[in-house]
């Protein structure tokens, strides 16, 4: 073999278990290990947001209760996307 065959060979290889190792997430998937594109996909399991046990809505005037209270759900949630928490008040995507 010659020194292009052989390197384009080993190139062909290393691309092959690169892709055969490289697995994307579900949209089900994504849903159920907390990462979530946005609020509208949090509030699908979520309705009213997820929280941290202690976190009090600071937003309005009415404070939001019906969240879920998960700290590790919240916590997840907002390592994988820290927009879902706006306000920084430990509750992501909050809604009445």
């Amino acid at each position: 073999m010659t020194m292009t065959k052989t390197r384009s060979a080993g190139v062909a290889i290393a691309l092959g278990l690169v892709a055969s190792t490289v697995t994307l997430a579900s949209p089900a998937d994504a849903a159920a290990t907390g990462i979530y594109k946005n609020c509208t996909a949090l509030q699908k399991k979520w309705p009213h947001g997820v929280g941290t046990k202690t976190a009090v809505d600071k937003t309005s005037g009415v404070r939001v209760t019906s969240f879920y209270h998960n700290t590790n759900a919240y916590k997840l949630a907002d390592q994988r996307n820290g927009g879902l928490d706006r306000d920084n008040d430990k509750i992501a995507c909050e809604k009445r």
